[in-house]
């Protein structure tokens, strides 16, 4: 702001000051809501909350360092659903009832570790982690050979989930560590079971049971259900049995790694079920005769058949193990388990040899799998296990036919892929899977919890933000009624200035005008002069008289104090010098008539020094009554004279008494400015009287 506007606007310069420091001050209030509020400075940065408490500061460091573990670990398969789904106990009205199920090996062995799996959703399951129970506890009776040499069973705690509940594992596996323990027999117990429909039970869809990359389980379903035992068992089969818990058949489909399969696996050459069926086979040699404990079977299931999980596979088969050629074959027949089938789907089907010895291993289709009225046979992969490793690998396959286009390769049934990725080993993919289960979980009660922690910072936030708008707000009406409360001292002080300033100069030079025409007066003989110095003298003295009224305005009427009845008492007394008057009024009404506001007061005295000045010069009156009164929401002024009065019934409203002028008409117009009015009543030769009328509001 130039010189030149400060010197014309001195009463400004403060407010834009201040609003000036108000705008430098708004981005600092808006950083403050933006930190209450918690929002993150960048992207993958830890928000501001974060940096404001240690607690969500540490939270956010831990869900970075599990995020940062997902990547490692096997990728969550997805649902493989099966007609045999495990086993399910029977319905109970109290979830406090204990269920059990024990898995019976045909000797002690050791074993590295339990897996539980949730039967796969759909159908009979209406969700994932159905039945599985909310507290459990898995032991094992292990064998141990004490000093003497006699056997001794004992029974070891492996994982006791009891004291809380288990975390919903949904469709993945949960791992159970029994450090190489020599075990003969494998119990879990659940002692909180799962509710739904206001019904409780629990059911579980696979326990494996590993040893190294070996699952016993199958060696348990070869055996029969008599291995498996549970305190209570109901369903219909093949949807529901005991047997089904280690029949391999799991949510969770084929061990499979990130690696895309170069091939589809092996195919038969489709036949026409109208030609009658064909009898495939496809065999695997060695190299030499080894050992052999189990064979895994591996469905295809190619992209071109995606809606056919184990595509191709037979419904029925045996194998044969060879020495050579020209022996005889020992057969291995497919697990019965208790005497009914089902399609695997994708799972892997183990057959258990048990320690035989062989070089050769061969697949005979006795009934063919049909699609689309053709009858094929496909495998992805066949493994032949021996002491802990895939003998088959990479060997010479040889087949009745095969189909080598498309995808199809008879090579492609050891080379170690699945129709879609390759085949990884049991306990890695299980372990880590269990492990994102865990961290799962954990990131979801991170989650949950840092919500709620947000939630309270952004409730804290918004009350602070909301006592800071508050504070702004009450920051601006102070500061709003301390600039009108700095203008209205200034304009007093401006008002008071001029006041003075009235008084002292043009009110001395008119007083000075009054006593030299006095002494003039005095001085001359001169009749005509006299009369024309007298004239200056009364002239000089009335315009005193009202300046000095406007000065006592000025000057009293601000804060809506000061006398005002006086001050038209003085008025009264001077103007109608010469005539009597009377006053009438009492405490209340003074006080109603000095609290008017100073615009008001203003104007009243104004058109009260009207009428007096009419009484003066045109009523002749012989006596003046004034009475200040107080109806309802109005004040009241009237003025009566008994002078001579005039006729206005023919005349416009407000015309003085001898008919020329605007005073009666100012009179009604200061009034109506303030929502009043003024009331003329006179006729001629009776007198007039004029009332002020005005709302005390």
């Amino acid at each position: 702001m130039t010189s030149a506007a400060r010197e014309r606007f001195p009463l400004t310069l403060s407010a834009w000051q201040r609003r000036a420091k108000f705008r430098k001050l708004s981005p600092c209030l808006l950083a403050v809501a933006f930190w209450c509020l918690g929002f993150p400075t960048s992207q993958g940065q830890a928000g501001v909350l974060e940096w404001l408490s240690p607690e969500l500061g540490r939270m956010e460091r831990e869900r970075m360092e599990l995020e940062a573990q997902l990547p490692g670990l096997p990728a969550a398969p997805s649902v493989h659903p099966s007609e045999r789904i495990g086993w399910h106990s029977d319905y109970l009205a109290s979830p406090e009832v204990e269920q059990w199920v024990d898995l019976r090996l045909s000797r002690p062995q050791a074993v590295d570790a339990v897996v539980l799996m949730a039967p796969p959703p759909g159908g009979s399951t209406t969700k994932a982690g159905y039945g599985f129970p909310k507290r459990f506890r898995v032991e094992a009776t292990v064998a141990d050979v004490t000093d003497e040499g006699g056997d001794e069973d004992d029974h070891v705690v492996l994982a006791d989930y009891t004291q809380s509940d288990f975390p919903n594992p949904g469709n993945l596996p949960v791992w159970v560590p029994a450090g190489g323990r020599v075990v003969k027999q494998i119990r879990v117990t659940a002692t909180r079971l799962y509710s739904e429909g206001g019904r409780s039970f629990v059911a579980l869809g696979e326990v494996m049971i590993m040893q190294g990359k070996r699952n016993l389980g199958p060696e348990l379903e070869t055996l029969g259900p008599d291995h498996v035992k549970a305190r209570s068992s109901q369903g219909t089969r093949p949807d529901w049995g005991r047997i089904n818990l280690v029949d391999g058949l799991t949510v969770l489909g084929p061990p499979l790694g990130n690696r895309a399969s170069p091939a589809a696996g092996y195919r038969s050459k489709p036949a026409s079920e109208s030609r009658g069926l064909t009898r495939p086979w496809v065999m695997v040699d060695l190299g030499e005769v080894v050992t052999i404990d189990e064979v895994r079977l591996f469905p295809a299931h190619p992209p071109a058949f995606a809606h056919s999980q184990g595509y191709g596979f037979p419904v029925r088969y045996h194998l044969e193990l060879r020495l050579d050629q020209t022996e005889l074959p020992e057969y291995l027949a497919p697990p019965q388990a208790g005497s009914y089938t089902a399609p695997p789907g994708d799972n892997v089907v183990t057959l258990v040899a048990d320690g035989r010895r062989a070089r050769f291993v061969r697949l005979n289709v006795d009934e063919p799998h049909v699609s689309n009225g053709s009858a094929v046979f496909a495998l992805a992969e066949l493994q032949v296990w021996s002491g802990g490793q895939n003998v088959a690998l990479g060997r010479p396959v040889t087949a009745s036919d095969s189909t080598e286009a498309d995808g199809w390769d008879t090579e492609a049934l050891v080379d170690g892929y699945a129709s879609v990725a390759d085949i990884v080993d049991w306990p890695d993919w299980l372990a880590g899977l269990s492990k994102r289960r865990e961290l799962e979980h954990q990131l979801a009660v991170l989650a949950v919890t840092r919500g709620r922690m947000v939630q309270q910072w952004q409730r804290a936030g918004l009350l602070t933000l909301g006592g800071l708008a508050a504070a702004v707000v009450l920051a601006m009406v102070g500061w709003s009624l301390r600039q009108r409360q700095m203008r209205r001292i200034e304009m007093e002080a401006l008002r008071q200035r001029i006041s003075q300033d009235l008084h002292d100069e043009i009110g001395s030079s008119l007083g000075s005008i009054a006593l030299i025409s006095q002494d003039a007066l005095a001085m001359t003989p001169d009749e005509a002069l006299r009369k024309e110095l007298q004239e200056i003298k009364d002239t000089a003295q009335q315009t005193l008289d009202s300046m000095r009224d406007i000065v006592r305005l000025a000057q009293s009427g601000v804060y809506g104090q000061g006398d005002l009845t006086a001050h038209l008492r003085e008025i009264a007394d001077r103007m109608l010098r010469g005539i009597p008057h009377d006053w009438t009024s009492d405490s209340v009404v003074d006080q109603a008539f000095n609290a008017l506001p100073m615009n008001q007061r203003r104007d009243l005295v104004l058109m009260f020094k009207e009428t007096l000045h009419n009484i003066m010069r045109h009523s002749h009156a012989t006596s003046v009554q004034i009475q200040l009164t107080r109806a309802g929401g109005m004040l009241e002024l009237a003025v009566r004279d008994d002078g001579c009065g005039f006729s206005h019934t023919d005349q416009k409203p407000g015309v003085s008494a001898n008919g020329s002028g605007m005073g009666l008409s100012n009179l009604q117009r200061r009034a109506a400015k303030h929502g009043g009015r003024t009331v003329i009543e006179s006729a001629p030769g009776r007198g007039t009287c004029i009332t002020f009328r005005l709302p005390l509001s």
